[in-house]
């Protein structure tokens, strides 16, 4: 596995931690968070997010709902301010239900510019 960047290892632990305020401090007042699941449980049709409110209402959203949220790494590719992590993602523990899934950071300084998800 590549080294992985210390903006990828802080986006890891917010979303681990499950702490809406935690994630959305992780994401520049602009920022934008893309996933199929943000269609299926916000109703936004093109699935972005736009602005820290927004992402920050998602992991409040994410947190009522799960227990617990695993990245278990696989590979990390990354450049200057951003990385392609691809990990198996697990929802309250239950690793038989486990799915592949990769995100596309991009970030300026310390703060997450997009971030784009795809599951598998």
């Amino acid at each position: 596995m590549s080294e992985i960047p210390d903006m990828v290892a802080r986006w890891k632990a917010a979303w681990e931690s499950l702490d809406a305020e935690r994630v959305a401090a992780l994401y520049a007042e602009d920022g934008t968070h893309m996933s199929g699941v943000v269609t299926e449980r916000m109703g936004i049709a093109d699935g972005t997010l736009r602005g820290r409110d927004a992402i920050r209402a998602y992991a409040a959203a994410a947190r009522t709902r799960l227990k617990s949220f695993r990245a278990d790494i696989i590979d990390v590719v990354a450049g200057d301010g951003r990385a392609s992590v691809e990990y198996w993602r697990v929802l309250d523990g239950d690793e038989a239900a486990r799915t592949r899934t990769v995100e596309i950071l991009e970030w300026r300084g310390a703060e997450i510019t997009a971030c784009r998800v795809f599951h598998f």
